[in-house]
């Protein structure tokens, strides 16, 4: 595993404190507390492909990204799995790490090569008692991630396999797409057989539901990168039966 805890440069100290403020649980917090907090959430550096956590693992952390991308997932006796999401630059996971069990009940990964800031969970546990509005904001953000659950599962039942693709897709490009001439093209390093395991289908349904969404015009391309049109997407979905 691959961790940074040498001592910080300048520039880096400089960065670890901006990239706080970026986050969404210490957006409104003072420059003096970030700097009093960066001294407590060091930097960690992942290879693409790395693993940052198991499942079982200690919760003994919350993870904010700096840079890069992340995949959680969870992993099944048979051997699938169920990617839960990807995260991207400040974005947060992990937090998950409050329960009695205080183990990891799902995977982290790193897509591409990635810098996590890591707040412990001593840390955080410090922080919540003694700071009623960051309490809340760490609630708000389980509650977000409970109703992109159940959103995610209502969709799973209601929607057909291309109709659940569309709808991915179309989330990827509001978090994470560029808008260019041709489309909005969406950065992730996502294989057809990641997007099946997202959707809950086949790589063939999968891959049957891009051609599709290619004639339809919604998607300019099949493999990542991926270029979409989030109008089509969006007809695409509202008129599955």
């Amino acid at each position: 595993m691959h961790t940074f805890s040498c001592r910080l440069t300048l520039v880096e100290y400089t960065s670890l404190v901006w990239h706080l403020k970026s986050t969404s649980l210490f957006e409104d917090w003072e420059l003096d507390d970030l700097v009093k907090l960066s001294r407590t959430t060091p930097y960690r550096r992942f290879a693409a492909g790395e693993i940052i956590y198991h499942m079982d693992d200690p919760a003994d952390a919350i993870y904010f990204l700096r840079n890069g991308l992340v995949k959680v997932s969870k992993l099944f006796p048979n051997g699938k799995e169920a990617i839960l999401g990807v995260v991207g630059q400040y974005g947060a996971f992990g937090e998950l790490l409050l329960t009695p069990e205080e183990q990891r009940p799902h995977q982290a990964e790193a897509i591409e090569d990635t810098v996590l800031i890591t707040l412990p969970r001593e840390e955080l546990e410090n922080l919540l008692r003694e700071r009623p509005p960051l309490a809340l904001k760490f609630i708000q953000l389980m509650a977000q991630r409970l109703f992109e659950t159940q959103s995610w599962q209502a969709e799973v039942s209601a929607f057909s396999a291309p109709a659940r693709l569309a709808s991915l897709l179309y989330r990827f490009a509001l978090e994470f797409g560029k808008q260019g001439t041709d489309g909005v093209r969406i950065h992730l390093k996502l294989t057809q057989e990641d997007l099946s395991r997202m959707i809950g289908a086949t790589r063939e349904t999968v891959s049957h539901s891009l051609n599709r969404l290619k004639r339809e015009g919604a998607i300019a391309r099949t493999r990542a990168p991926f270029i979409v049109n989030s109008e089509k997407l969006e007809a695409f979905i509202a008129a599955d039966e």
